[in-house]
């Protein structure tokens, strides 16, 4: 790949160290915060939260992967990556076409919000599964994947939809050797350098209020008079 001094480069660099932090964050508090759902039933929405935005997450990473300026798509740690992620798309495109799901007659056989699985802190073969909303009919769902070779999980938490098993902890992992690869590539086929900012400026202004009404008089020319002054 020759140098360039397309400015998209740094846009992409932005694009993905942001996303690869919200990945990373994400993924850090979801085991704990499953583990808790027994006890703190009231955080089930949060655990939810978290896992479609975390599949919100990879499917960005894998559109900016698709739109970097001079790497191809063909190449070897790119096509790695999109086929271990490649659920992600159907996943987001379900949860984004939600209206059109819930429409279908008949319905789907599973719930709304997919069922969410996680293996237990204190005992490492127990498996959990929380269904939520209303089960009608036949419902179906998913547990965490056991890899019988290895005699593993295959990820501490999952999500199921559709008969189909969404491991956070191997998208976790495709996102992160990615990422080992695509922004020191970034940086080095920038021409003028580049490299991930690790902070970002804070603009602060105060609203000072120069008047005691709530709404400015208006002047003759029957326009609003400003009522305050900003300070940077």
């Amino acid at each position: 790949m020759r140098p360039s001094t397309d400015t998209r480069l740094i846009r992409c660099l932005d694009g993905l160290a942001m996303s690869f932090a919200v990945i990373d964050y994400l993924h850090a508090d979801l085991h704990p915060l499953c583990s808790t759902l027994q006890s703190s039933p009231e955080r089930l929405p949060v655990a939810f939260e978290r896992c479609w935005s975390f599949v919100d997450a990879v499917h960005r990473i894998r559109e900016i992967a698709q739109s970097i300026p001079g790497l191809s798509v063909k190449t070897t740690e790119v096509r790695i990556f999109l086929d271990a992620t490649s659920l992600a798309e159907d996943f987001r495109h379900y949860i984004q076409h939600l209206r059109k799901e819930l429409m279908k007659q008949p319905g789907n056989n599973f719930p709304v919000w997919g069922s969410l699985s996680w293996i237990a802190p204190d005992d490492p073969m127990l498996n959990h599964t929380v269904l939520a909303g209303a089960q009608i009919g036949e419902t179906t769902y998913n547990g965490c994947v056991f890899d019988v070779v290895n005699r593993t999980w295959v990820s501490k938490v999952a999500l199921s939809v559709g008969g189909r098993t969404f491991n956070f902890d191997l998208m976790h992992e495709a996102c992160a050797r990615f990422r080992t690869f695509v922004l020191p590539w970034i940086g080095t086929t920038y021409t003028a350098g580049i490299q991930v900012q690790t902070q970002s400026p804070v603009v602060s202004m105060r609203l000072n209020l120069t008047g005691g009404d709530d709404v400015p008089p208006c002047n003759d020319s029957g326009s609003q008079e400003p009522a305050a002054r900003l300070e940077r």
